[in-house]
Order: structure tokens, then C-alpha cells, then sequence
């Protein structure tokens, strides 16, 4: 029987999307290359609204969430949907307790626990804001970036120097006191050697990105003018990925690693697993690795 696959998509633009997009379709062009990857090789797959209603999901095989940007504004929705797909015959990839985890920026202290490298991190609600400032001045630490815990995008992220942190956190709180954020020293090699994403399918190595923000900016995200290409990377770097990745205890279909490198050791940057973006459009040969990763987890169903 043809197994049934639902690629989960957007209903609307997240909120931080400000600014004009002529033709949003353009914006599922990876979703496209998936579906008829799927459709290729014999699945019939479908895209779908995450949240639209009244859907049976005990009718897909397996759920994949691709393109469900607006989760940010409605988190609280986007896991209840995701605990009904897990409760029906539907499998979810990834499933619910690597988003649940995944979706808060917290994340980023387990990794540490574990023994993973991150880079330097820290949440404001664990220390006052002047202290924070104190702290990364005595570190030396100039430049500092400041991100929700819950986002995405690079949206509602700050750059800010080190002697104007006690005021942003400030302001910020001022304008949403239930935001926690997380603090980061600016890295000065995401300008000079950029940022690297691992994509991995079932715990393989599918392909490297190497990301680099526009000149005068700061994030890597193509929306702001950043740069991606495909790259080989070197045994050492590799290896060092996959020791993070490791430390993942979760059932993964698909999981990318925004590494960069602090101290000369390549660093958690961030771990996306809810919907990251694979590059598929510079990776053709990616779509059928990926359909591979599902047809061998059926196998394993």
C-alpha cells in the first residue's frame, strides 16, 4: 500500500516578518523539492497547514515538519497538534520530545551539561542585568548578542555593546516582561570564518553548509543578506559534530548543527530540529537521502 506522508507547513507568515514578500510561494520551494521527492519515489505526499482543523492523522503514514514558521506565535497550539499526531497511528518526525526540548533556547545549558562545547551562554533571569554587563566587561567581551529563548530567524535578536547591556535588558523588559533572553559574547568568527550547519538524516552525515552574514551585519539568515555554499569539512570538525550530535538522545529523522568556532573548537551555536532549512536547492542529491531516512525508519516501524 502507498504510505501516506504529510509535510507540515505554514498558515500564515511568523509575526517578525515585516516587510513585503511579492510571491510567498517561493518560500516553500524546499517544501516543493521534498514533496516530489516523496512523490518519485512512490509515497503519496501532501502538503499541509499544521494547524488546520478537522484532520485525521490517523490517514498519513508519517507527519514531517518542514516549513511551520509561524509555531513561534503559537507554540503553545503547535505542540498540542504535534501530541495529537503522536497519539494517532501517524508518526511524527521529528517526534514530540526532541520539538519540546528543541523549542526553548534552554536547551542550550543540557548540551553543556552533557559535555557538549556551546559557546558562551548565559540567561538573563539568572543574574541582574548590570551584573551580566559587569561580567562580560571583565571578560572583555565588547560585543554582545541577546536572543529570546523562544524564536527563530534571527528575529527580536539584539547586538549590543557590552557597557549597553544593563539598558537594553532594561528596555526589553519594559516592553516584554515575560521574555526571558539568553547572552552570548559576539563571535568574531562568524565574520571571518562564517557558520556551519551539519545536516544530518538518521544520525548521517547528508552535507555542510558554510554560512556568512552581509557585511554590516551580524546574522547568517539569507533575509538579512547572508551568504550560504556547500563545503567538505575537515576529520576533526566532523568528528567534533558528530560527538555533538551524539549527545542528542532522541529518535531523529533530520537534525542540523549551527556550529561555530570559539577558541579554535567548533561550538553549539544553535541545534535546530524542529524546521530547519536543508539547503536542498544547492543539495539536489539531499531530497533523496532524506527520502531514504524515511523509507529505512518505516523499516524500522
Amino acid at each position: 500500500m502507498m504510505k501516506r506522508i504529510a509535510v507540515l507547513r505554514w498558515n500564515k507568515l511568523p509575526s517578525f516578518v515585516t516587510w513585503d514578500i511579492p510571491n510567498t510561494d517561493e518560500l516553500l520551494a524546499e517544501d516543493h523539492l521534498v514533496l516530489e521527492g516523496f512523490n518519485v519515489h512512490g509515497f503519496e505526499a501532501v502538503s499541509v497547514v499544521w494547524n488546520e482543523s478537522n484532520i485525521d492523522w490517523n490517514e498519513f503514514d508519517i507527519a514531517l515538519i518542514r516549513s511551520t514558521w509561524d509555531y513561534i506565535d503559537e507554540a503553545p497550539r503547535f505542540l498540542d497538534v504535534l501530541s495529537q499526531i503522536e497519539a494517532s497511528s501517524c508518526r511524527l518526525f521529528n517526534p514530540l520530545n526532541a520539538v519540546r526540548w528543541n523549542i526553548d533556547k534552554n536547551y542550550l545549558f543540557d548540551l553543556e551539561r552533557a559535555g557538549a562545547p556551546i559557546v558562551p551562554t548565559y540567561l538573563t533571569s539568572n543574574s541582574t542585568p548590570i551584573a551580566l554587563q559587569e561580567m562580560f566587561i571583565a571578560k572583555k567581551w565588547n560585543t554582545a548578542i541577546l536572543k529570546p529563548t523562544l524564536g527563530g530567524g534571527g528575529a527580536n535578536s539584539y547586538k549590543v555593546a557590552s557597557v549597553e547591556i544593563n539598558s537594553t535588558l532594561q528596555n526589553l523588559k519594559d516592553r516584554k516582561p515575560e521574555q526571558d533572553y539568553l547572552i552570548q559574547p559576539f563571535i568574531e568568527s562568524v565574520r571571518t570564518e562564517g557558520e556551519w550547519s551539519f545536516i544530518f538524516f538518521n544520525r548521517k552525515l547528508s552535507h555542510v553548509l558554510l554560512k556568512k552574514p552581509a557585511p554590516n551585519d551580524y546574522r547568517v539568515q539569507g533575509i538579512y543578506g547572508g551568504t550560504v555554499e556547500i563545503v567538505e569539512p575537515q576529520p576533526p570538525d566532523l568528528r567534533q559534530a558528530e560527538a555533538i550530535l551524539a549527545a542528542l538522545p532522541f529518535d531523529l529523522l533530520y537534525a542540523r548543527l549551527d556550529l561555530v568556532r570559539v577558541d579554535g573548537v567548533l561550538s553549539v551555536m544553535e541545534v535546530e530540529l524542529i524546521e530547519p532549512i536543508l539547503s536542498f536547492n544547492l543539495v539536489p542529491e539531499g531530497v533523496e537521502r532524506f527520502v531514504n531516512a524515511v523509507k529505512d525508519s518505516l523499516t524500522k516501524a
